[in-house]
């Protein structure tokens, strides 16, 4: 959201939320979006901040099913263990294919639970400000090689010489 935030003062107005919305695919008719505001707009400052952008999701992807769903499921305080999970997938959601396509597993590994990406490297720790010419970079032909390129032998050796 915060990037729908065009003016960075961590409100959002009705234009920069229908942007948002339109980012993030979900298609809003006019006139609900604009009922939606008014009802969040506490304030009444004609931004929504806060709590009054949360309780604007929450009444745009509320779906009282899914709630019911839910309540049945989340044994633990209201969330949903692994076992519960598991439970409801078998019970609601029972499909005689037992495989993942392609892109699913695309999909599994793109959401933040499914990421073999180690989220500790996300974050640069090095000084990165500098122009690239004050980096030593290490990127030579052939290093690995003790000898003769076709018949001598290799080793990580050469890398530490």
């Amino acid at each position: 959201m915060r990037k729908a935030d065009k003016n960075k003062d961590n409100m959002m107005n009705l234009k920069e939320l229908k942007h948002f919305l339109r980012q993030i695919n979900i298609e809003v008719d006019e006139t609900y979006a604009n009922m939606l505001f008014a009802k969040c707009d506490t304030s009444n400052s004609g931004t929504l901040e806060g709590a009054e952008i949360k309780q604007f999701y929450d009444l745009l992807t509320h779906r009282e099913e899914i709630d019911v769903i839910y309540r049945k499921y989340a044994s633990t305080g209201g969330q949903m263990s692994i076992k519960d999970l598991l439970n409801f997938l078998l019970n609601e959601q029972p499909k005689q294919i037992n495989h993942m396509t392609k892109d699913g597993f695309l999909m599994y590994l793109q959401q933040e639970e499914g990421s073999i990406f180690n989220p500790a490297h996300k974050e640069v720790f090095q000084d990165m400000s500098q122009p690239i010419n004050h980096y030593f970079i290490s990127s030579s032909h052939n290093t690995y090689l003790m000898e003769d390129q076709l018949k001598g032998p290799s080793s990580t050796e050469a890398y530490i010489k």
